[in-house]
């Protein structure tokens, strides 16, 4: 991928996070939500808040060391209240990373300690959880096909590994979004910077190690990118097909830790 992302991170982070919290809005908190068991809306706009909170402080505060046992997490505010408090995480975070300059150093847990990492981990986060608030009411929602390919880059990139409790793979997979080599405009989005096939060779409790590349695998999943995307985070979208042996694929995603 290039480092430049191919999308406007903040501009995406901005009307994400505000359609999310025009859902809770407009369908109150209590409907329960199907891709995240266990969660109602009050759950997933809490979760959002908390992800957003704690980043926009990260960056707001240019923290550079970031000690988790002395972390406190801030309290859950009472349903009535918490639609403001997760507004103003949003606009906090947002306000952050407008003011922030590119190339600040910040703590992050990954092995990439700058604004950039919050700013590209932050819109895959929200387009996710907003694509789950949206499925929950029955509104359509898409993730931009840029921004899906890029989260399944960064999903392999620091999010794939192998559950401790999980049996090896012991195949490889091939990656293959059927959209992202389609010239359509979207916005500000540029797809020809967008990555849209990836080899996996292995996973392990480490990572996963892979190249950007059309590759033949033991399988090869093929879709458009904000299927695998949703697919891969465990989510069930639009179809994909299943290029060689399917069980392989199931495999895979069976062993991701999440």
């Amino acid at each position: 991928m290039s480092d430049e992302l191919p999308y406007d991170a903040i501009s995406h982070i901005r009307t994400d996070g505000v359609r999310l919290i025009d859902i809770l809005v407009d369908y109150g908190l209590t409907a329960d939500v199907p891709s995240c068991p266990g969660w109602t809306l009050a759950d997933l706009g809490w979760h959002m808040g908390r992800v957003w909170e704690f980043w926009g402080t990260i960056v707001a505060e240019r923290v550079t060391e970031f000690d988790g046992s002395t972390y406190v997490e801030p309290p859950r505010p009472d349903d009535d209240a918490l639609i403001d408090w997760i507004t103003a995480a949003h606009t906090a975070l947002y306000s952050a990373l407008v003011d922030s300059r590119t190339g600040r150093r910040v703590w992050t847990w990954a092995g990439q300690h700058d604004v950039e990492w919050v700013r590209r981990r932050m819109t895959q986060e929200t387009a996710v959880h907003r694509w789950d608030a949206a499925n929950t009411v029955g509104r359509p929602y898409t993730i931009p096909t840029a921004v899906a390919a890029d989260g399944i880059d960064e999903f392999l990139m620091w999010h794939a590994r192998l559950a401790p409790d999980a049996e090896p793979v012991g195949s490889t997979v091939h990656i293959h979004c059927t959209d992202t080599d389609v010239d359509v405009a979207e916005g500000t989005d540029d797809r020809s910077l967008v990555d849209g096939e990836w080899m996996i060779t292995d996973l392990t409790t480490s990572g996963a190690t892979f190249t950007r590349e059309h590759a033949k695998g033991d399988v090869a999943i093929r879709g458009k990118a904000a299927d695998v995307l949703l697919w891969l985070w465990g989510r069930e979208a639009g179809s994909l097909e299943f290029l060689g042996d399917p069980d392989v694929a199931e495999r895979f995603r069976t062993a991701l830790a999440r």
